[in-house]
C-alpha cells in the first residue's frame, strides 16, 4: 500500500477521477439493475474514483418528451435519471456528457441533415440551420429540467465535438467553433436548472489544428468559461499530444480502460473477455502526472474492465504506488488469493495484458490449481477469466487455418459458446450493438466468414 507514515495514504496524484460510465449499445450499464449498480459503484468509490459521469446516446430512439409509449428512449432516460441520482446519494457528483447535434431518430431530416465525413456520423441536425439548432437547444433544455426534477444537481456538462456528432458543411466549417459557440448556447440553458455547473470539454478525436483553433477563439470570446480539456491519448499511445490550451482551463486526460496493453492485435470491448493493460496505464499516469494533468476521465464501456479500473484510480488516488500493489490487493479483495498465492495470481492476471502471447493450456492449468472459490462460490470476477483462456484459446484455433474445414467450424461453434457464456450467465448482457456488434470484433476471422457467406449466396 502507498503510505507515507503513520498509517497515512500518498496524497492523490490527480483531484479530478472521472468514471465515464455510457449505458448504451447493449452493454452492462445500460442493463444492471439499480441495486447492482449501487453496489459495483460503493466499490469503484471505494477504490478512488471521486466523480461519475454518463451521456444519454439517442441511437435508436424516439424523443422521450414527444413519444406517447415507454420505448427505448424513455427506458434509457429514466434509468439514466436513477444513476445520477445514486451516485449523488454516494457522494459522486454528476457529469453529463454531451455530443450538441446528436438528435432523436424522428428529428433527422433532409431540410436539417449534416454533410458527414470520415470523422461525422450518427443521428445529427446541422445547428447553422435555424431549425437544427432549435431542436438540439430544445432537447438539451428537457434533459437538464427533467434531471433537475428527478433531484439531480449536475457539477458538469462536459461536451464532444466527435463520435457521434459534426457537420462538414460550409457554415459549420471549422466545426470546432461551431460546436463551441453551440456549447455556449446549450451551457447557458444548463446554468438555468443546474446553477454553477461547470462546462468542460472532450478532446476525443481533435486535431492540433482544432486545438488551436478553440484556444484562440475561446482567450478571445469566452475567457475563464472552460474549466477542463480531456485530452485524447491515441490507441497504442501513453501521453497526450502538447496542445495549447485556452488561459485557465485545466490539461487533463481521457483515458480509454476498455483495451489491453497493445492496439494491435486488438483486444477490446470485451469481444475476447475481460482487458488488462497495468503497464500501459501506469506508464499512462507517469506521463500525465509529468505534463501536468490534474485529473482524467476514464473511458469504461462495462464491467469487463474492472481490473483496469482498478489500476488506474487507486494509483491515481494514492491508494497504491504501482500497479503490482494493486494487482495484489486485487487478488486479495475479489480472487480469494492470500499470501501463499498471490504472487501467482498477480503473474497469472498480468500475462493477459498481452493475450496473443499467452499459453492458454498453460494457463487454464495454473488457474485450476489456483483457490478459484470465495466463501464457496465463484464470483464473476473469476469466472470471466476462465473464460477469457478458453475464448482465446478457440479463436486461436480458428486463426491456425484460412480455409473452411470441420475444424475451423468447430472452433468457430466453441468461440461462440463460451462467448455466449460470458455475456450472458457473467455479465448479463444480451442483444449487442455497435462496438460490441460482430462486424465490430478484433478477430478477423469474422470478417472472412462474413465473405464466405456472401460467395455462398452469390
Amino acid at each position: 500500500m502507498a503510505y507515507i507514515g503513520d498509517g497515512v495514504m500518498s496524497p492523490p496524484l490527480f483531484a479530478t477521477r472521472t468514471l465515464y460510465a455510457p449505458g448504451h449499445f447493449g452493454n452492462s450499464y445500460e442493463v444492471v439493475g439499480d441495486n447492482e449498480f449501487r453496489t459495483l459503484l460503493t466499490a469503484w468509490q471505494s477504490w478512488g474514483f471521486n466523480e461519475y459521469a454518463d451521456w444519454f446516446d439517442p441511437a435508436n430512439c424516439a424523443d422521450p418528451y414527444v413519444e406517447p409509449l415507454y420505448d427505448l428512449g424513455k427506458a434509457l432516460r429514466d434509468a439514466k435519471k436513477r444513476r445520477f441520482v445514486i451516485a449523488q446519494e454516494l457522494g459522486l457528483p454528476g457529469v453529463l456528457v454531451l455530443t450538441p447535434n446528436t438528435v432523436f431518430q424522428e428529428q433527422c431530416a433532409p431540410d436539417v441533415d449534416v454533410v458527414k465525413s470520415e470523422r461525422i456520423f450518427g443521428q445529427l441536425v446541422c445547428p447553422s440551420i435555424p431549425r437544427g439548432r432549435a431542436i438540439i437547444l430544445r432537447n438539451h433544455e428537457n434533459w437538464f429540467r427533467d434531471l433537475a426534477s428527478a433531484g439531480v444537481k449536475l457539477r458538469a456538462i462536459a461536451a464532444c465535438p466527435y463520435d457521434f456528432g459534426g457537420c462538414a458543411c460550409d457554415q459549420c466549417n471549422p466545426w470546432i467553433l461551431t460546436f463551441a459557440k453551440l456549447c455556449r448556447e446549450i451551457h447557458a440553458l444548463a446554468e438555468c436548472y443546474h446553477p454553477d455547473v461547470e462546462m468542460r470539454m472532450i478532446g476525443w478525436w481533435w486535431s492540433a489544428e482544432e486545438h488551436r483553433l478553440f484556444a484562440d477563439w475561446a482567450d478571445t470570446h469566452a475567457p475563464g468559461w472552460v474549466k477542463s480539456i480531456t485530452q485524447h491519448i491515441p490507441y497504442d499511445q501513453s501521453d497526450e499530444a502538447d496542445v495549447p490550451l485556452p488561459k485557465g482551463c485545466e490539461r487533463q486526460a481521457f483515458v480509454h480502460i476498455g483495451y489491453a496493453e497493445e492496439a494491435a492485435p486488438r483486444d477490446t470491448y470485451a469481444h475476447l473477455g475481460p482487458v488488462m493493460a497495468a503497464d500501459r496505464l501506469e506508464r499512462t499516469l507517469h506521463a500525465l502526472r509529468a505534463r501536468g494533468c490534474t485529473g482524467w476521465l476514464a473511458y469504461s464501456e462495462g464491467v469487463y474492465d474492472d481490473v483496469n479500473k482498478a489500476l488506474l484510480v487507486k494509483i491515481s488516488g494514492g491508494q497504491c504506488d504501482t500497479a503490482g500493489e494493486v494487482l495484489v490487493d486485487y487478488a486479495k479483495d475479489f480472487l480469494g488469493a492470500d499470501d501463499r498465492n498471490v504472487a501467482t495470481w498477480v503473474h497469472w492476471l498480468r500475462q493477459w495484458g498481452r493475450p496473443y502471447s499467452v499459453d492458454t493450456a498453460a494457463a487454464e492449468l495454473e488457474l485450476a490449481k489456483l483457490q478459484i472459490t470465495i466463501n464457496g462460490t465463484t464470483s464473476w470476477r473469476i469466472r470471466q477469466w476462465q473464460l477469457k483462456s478458453k475464448l482465446m484459446r478457440a479463436n486461436t484455433a480458428v486463426l491456425a487455418t484460412k480455409i473452411r474445414t470441420p475444424e475451423r467450424a468447430a472452433a468457430i461453434a466453441a468461440y461462440w459458446a463460451v462467448h455466449e457464456v460470458l455475456v450472458r450467465e457473467v455479465y448479463g448482457i444480451g442483444l449487442l450493438r455497435h462496438i460490441f456488434a460482430r462486424d465490430f470484433s478484433p478477430t478477423p476471422w469474422m470478417k472472412e466468414e462474413r465473405e464466405f457467406t456472401l460467395l455462398d449466396q452469390a
